[in-house]
């Protein structure tokens, strides 16, 4: 009798931690499929922040959902559609990485005298940061929330390693043998659309173009700093976490299974 007591005792906190377990492997499956690509696969960073520590939205489970239903207006987090089941396990994976072992620092720089590296090179003239500067390239605003570290010393060094699609160079040479070179606007079967540094948008019609070519290089040229102008400027960048723009709509996210 008295083991019979002791085994029914023992069952729930069993069944518990079993099912705790199953929602660890299904949320880890999951950050895999959809997250790992933008917050590396211990979500140390990349594309996206690192998540280990303190986060910039809230480290409550609902703080954590709310990000991954509505995404991050004007930054790369776009909205996911998981079911409720699929949410709160991919919430506990994520907490259970956040409380983990924290990532280490990054260097120490000093920030004002990052901010003159990033004026003094001409930064502005393809970058903005708030309402100043140029929209040719990606906006800086919010960069230090929506980067890592490592990401943005990547751009910095060897910005042709990862390429936005919205900013993808394209290359065209007219039949009159002009030749632009912009970001892609728009593109359909038979026009396409242009921005260029200049800030002058360009329609052409592809079918009497001499040449088009998409770049596989970054129209970003590659910097070359010493150490501690490196530093500077990564901590001015990362410094950089300006407000959500709540007018800038997030697109939607394919999930993957």
């Amino acid at each position: 009798m008295r083991i019979i007591i002791l085994v029914a005792l023992l069952v729930p906190p069993l069944a518990a931690a079993q099912t705790a377990s199953d929602s660890l492997t299904k949320g880890r499956a999951l950050f895999r499929s959809n997250c790992a690509f933008c917050h590396g696969a211990t979500a140390t960073g990349g594309r996206g922040p690192n998540l280990l520590g303190q986060l910039s939205h809230g480290d409550r489970d609902e703080d954590i959902q709310g990000v991954i239903r509505h995404g991050i207006p004007g930054t790369g987090m776009p909205k996911f559609r998981f079911a409720p089941d699929e949410l709160r396990s991919l919430v506990d994976y994520i907490q259970s990485l956040r409380k983990g072992k924290p990532a280490p620092p990054p260097p120490a720089g000093d920030k004002a005298a990052g901010a003159k590296i990033y004026a003094t090179h001409g930064c502005s003239g393809c970058h903005e940061i708030g309402n100043e500067g140029s929209v040719f390239g990606p906006s800086l605003t919010r960069v230090g929330a929506a980067r890592s570290y490592d990401y943005l010393k990547q751009s910095v060094l060897d910005p042709s390693a990862d390429i936005p699609d919205d900013f993808q160079g394209v290359t065209v040479v007219t039949a009159g043998g002009h030749r632009y070179t912009g970001v892609r606007i728009n593109e359909d079967t038979f026009t396409l659309q242009l921005r260029t540094a200049d800030q002058q948008f360009h329609s052409f019609d592809k079918t009497r173009l001499k040449q088009l070519v998409v770049d596989k290089t970054s129209l970003m040229p590659p910097y070359r700093f010493g150490d501690d102008d490196l530093k500077n400027l990564l901590a001015y960048l990362s410094s950089l976490r300006g407000p959500v723009n709540a007018n800038t709509d997030t697109r939607h996210a394919t999930e993957v299974r």
